[in-house]
């Protein structure tokens, strides 16, 4: 990966606040260790706020201003309070990886210190000093957090090549088909709030005119298709693959597709939910085996590189400060207006809460009610902050 590209997939944004209520935060203080490795409380709350920044906007607009002190996840937990056990674990997967660098012989090139520090500096002169002390941003922790996402990268690369790539075409093999369904369980309203079980009449009825749908395939004829008595019962027909251990399809739908031929049409198939016919369209479907070969080894690098770095944090004496790490507080929200202008050695990322996405700009925002972030970039972006 580019040095440059990695820097925008690490870091973006420039904020400014209008409502500032500021840290609150020691920033020195030790709020992990990993050995002799000292977790700086810095780090951990810029990452958090960083974070925040990144999903505000669009978590305000749906949930309200007082969204962090919300359990959305119905786990008995504040978001607040999961987004920084999140960082925590984040933080402790990277200095894991950085403890282990050498078994992989991995470090940091000067030139990626230059574009680290290229990125900081971008970042600095973006936001205003009440956006960086609302984040508790300094260039020491903006360079630590960027340093240890590099690491992360590269050591996950390191640590995935080790894996077999090999995939027989038995194991990656789709097979295609089309289906119609026929929902029996019940429907929703125009407004799609609320949901109505179908009755037993209703269900009788359904049933009653897919049989005869399943006499009209059997007549079969030139003119008799899948797509064509679907048409006429008012139905559609889909298309999908599936492999030797698909788990979405209904048991007995996969079980009668192993057992067609090309080409050929099932009788009607009932499960609790729904009625169908299905016919196997090709014993092979190129373009989907090979996203699968590649889904089966993306899967084998992720489960090695889970199962290398659960060994290494078994029983490593990570401790952390439960006290120390209630300094965290999302006082304010952030949102960001953007302006772009064109820079070669800037690559940038804007977030809006859900996905992020890299465009060769420098970024600057205004803040209101929240910071914006994202990975990493040499851009400059500006958000605001409201106190809520």
């Amino acid at each position: 990966m580019k040095i440059k590209k990695l820097m925008a997939l690490l870091l973006a944004g420039a904020l400014t606040v209008s409502a500032f209520i500021g840290c609150g935060v020691d920033k020195d203080a030790t709020v992990a260790t990993l050995g002799e490795q000292e977790v700086s409380l810095g780090l951990v709350n810029f990452m958090s706020r960083y974070q925040q920044a990144q999903i505000s906007e669009a978590y305000v607009y749906y949930f309200g201003k007082d969204v962090w002190t919300q359990d959305l996840s119905s786990n008995g937990t504040t978001m607040e309070e999961d987004m920084i056990n999140e960082v925590v674990e984040e933080v402790h997967e990277m200095y894991t990886l950085k403890a282990h660098m050498s078994d992989y012989n991995v470090e940091i090139t000067a030139e990626e210190e230059a574009a680290i520090a290229e990125a900081v500096k971008a970042f600095m002169e973006a936001n205003s000093k009440e956006a960086l002390d609302e984040l508790g941003a300094t260039e020491e922790i903006v360079t630590e957090m960027l340093t240890l996402r590099t690491i992360k990268e590269k050591m996950s690369v390191a640590i995935k090549a080790d894996v077999d790539r090999e995939v027989s075409d038995e194991e990656a093999n789709m097979r295609g088909y089309s289906m119609v369904s026929i929902n029996i369980a019940g429907e929703y309203d125009s407004s799609y709030t609320n949901y109505t079980e179908y009755t037993d009449d209703e269900v009788a009825e359904i049933t009653s005119n897919a049989e005869k749908m399943a006499e009209a395939l059997k007549v079969g004829g030139e003119s008799v298709t899948l797509e064509s008595v679907a048409e006429e019962f008012g139905y559609s027909v889909t298309t999908g693959t599936y492999d030797a251990d698909n788990t979405t399809l209904a048991e007995n739908v996969k079980t009668t597709l192993d057992g067609l031929a090309v080409g050929e049409v099932s009788g009607l198939l009932t499960t609790d939910d729904a009625l169908y016919f299905v016919r196997l369209d090709t014993e092979t479907d190129e373009t989907a085996t090979e996203t699968n070969r590649n889904s089966i080894i993306t899967e084998r690098e992720n489960t090695l590189y889970t199962e290398v770095l659960e060994g290494w944090q078994t029983d490593d004496g990570w401790k952390l400060d439960e006290k120390k790490l209630e300094q965290i507080k999302f006082k304010n929200n952030f949102t960001q207006t953007t302006e772009s202008t064109e820079s070669e050695a800037v690559e940038t990322t804007e977030s809006t809460g859900t996905e992020t996405e890299g465009t060769e700009t420098t970024e600057t925002t205004e803040s209101t009610e929240s910071t914006e972030s994202t990975e990493t970039t040499e851009t400059t972006e500006t958000t605001e902050t409201t106190e809520e």
